[in-house]
């Protein structure tokens, strides 16, 4: 059998969300081709995708053993061992793709993730900075203005904070996490009225997105509006029960 065949076989059962599938029809090439350092990083997104973090984390080393400036499985072994909440080891290996690319905006943002893990908030904020100077446009600068957001507010600086979901909210107006997020820092600002519409839009898009609703009913009893606050916190209890 063909490895390049199995491989693309992988590739687009990966990019269609079969995960499974793909890590049999990869596995399959890898049976053919062991040096095939593709199939082995596709693997290791394949098996991260899968949840199944420390079979990705092999892939990625076997990889990084056949080319060790393979940037985009440097990367990858920093996901999955954020992931497993390993976020020292995470961050070096963010370092390591970035030796590589430091270009590639996403390894900034996998960085930046880990700082923020271990509550190194300004050091996350500056991470996605970088991030969003190399790609100010499309999914990847909506996700960082995001998390800058969120370390902002950890920082207590809840103004730029805002300005942070503003930008993120521009680049994706379905973005639930983002409303939910910049709900949060309207809370913290007390402007409990434009928290609550925020709140609204998240679970508008993503009606069982049950952390929405209880920040929803919190922001609602600072109103006073009592009823309605009872009315959301019980939508997230009837979602947490299903």
């Amino acid at each position: 059998m063909d490895p390049d065949y199995c491989y693309k076989k992988g590739a687009a059962e990966h990019s269609s969300g079969s995960f499974e599938d793909a890590i049999e029809s990869l596995r399959k090439a890898l049976e053919i081709d062991r040096q095939f350092i593709d199939a082995w990083h596709l693997l290791g997104e394949s098996l991260r995708k899968a949840g199944r973090y420390h079979e990705a984390l092999e892939s990625f080393e076997t990889a990084l053993d056949i080319e060790p400036r393979h940037h985009q499985s440097w990367r990858g072994k920093a996901i999955a061992l954020n992931e497993l909440a390993r976020h020292e080891e995470a961050l070096e290996s963010a370092d390591e793709a970035l030796k590589v690319d430091p270009s590639d905006a996403r390894s900034w943002i996998v960085k930046g993730y880990a700082f923020h893990s271990m509550k190194r908030f300004q050091d996350a904020a500056d991470s996605y900075d970088r991030a969003i100077q190399i790609e100010p446009l499309g999914a990847r600068a909506g996700r960082a203005w995001n998390n800058k957001g969120a370390a902002l507010d950890n920082l207590g600086r809840h103004e730029e904070a805002l300005e942070c979901y503003d930008e993120s909210i521009i680049i994706d107006p379905f973005d639930f996490y983002t409303w939910n997020n910049r709900g949060v820092c309207l809370s913290a600002l007390k402007r409990s009225g434009e928290a609550v519409e925020c709140f609204r839009k998240a679970v508008e898009i993503y009606p069982e997105y049950t952390t929405a609703w209880k920040n929803m009913a919190f922001a609602l009893k600072a109103l006073e509006r009592y009823e309605e606050a009872e009315e959301a916190l019980q939508r997230a209890e009837d979602l947490e029960s299903e």
